[in-house]
């Protein structure tokens, strides 16, 4: 099972090329909502975070010193860059146009996910980790509902 999300127009766009990528994805099953919330999830990039905060030596929803916050920040923006380029590398099909749609929804999802974590967005005074659980929760099952038209 690759990471790009198959769908029936993916399928239909791919019957029209040769390629050998697009043969094997036509004998791919659609993917159901299921399989669309872990392929949009970028599980991989996520677990790094989570390692990084552990190297760091803060929990989730723990406060670290400033020094510490202000480079969760640097790493947090530069693994959301990683997240996408990453699931635009795992999501490529040479016979296929870019799965925009999925790069998009993954990306985001690193937001969500990293924000639910709580470090270092708990140094911001609106930060509510309630509200974050109840978003990671929405948004998870919420990108299941999306079907990429590419």
């Amino acid at each position: 099972m690759g990471r790009r999300i198959i769908t029936p127009a993916a399928l239909a766009s791919a019957k029209g090329s040769n390629t050998l990528e697009s043969a094997a994805v036509g004998v791919q099953r659609i993917d159901g909502f299921w399989d669309r919330v872990i392929k949009n999830i970028p599980g991989d990039v996520v677990a790094g975070w989570t390692a990084i905060l552990g190297l760091f030596g803060v929990s989730p929803g723990a406060m670290g010193d400033t020094r510490t916050t202000n480079i969760l920040w640097i790493m947090w923006a530069a693994l959301t860059v990683v997240t996408f380029f990453w699931t635009y590398r795992q999501t490529r099909v040479p016979s296929m146009q870019p799965a925009w749609t999925q790069i998009f929804i993954s990306t985001f999802a690193f937001v969500v996910w990293a924000l639910a974590l709580g470090v270092p967005f708990n140094t911001l005074s609106f930060y509510d980790s309630r509200i974050t659980g109840a978003l990671l929760i929405v948004f998870t099952l919420g990108v299941g509902a999306v079907e990429p038209r590419e």
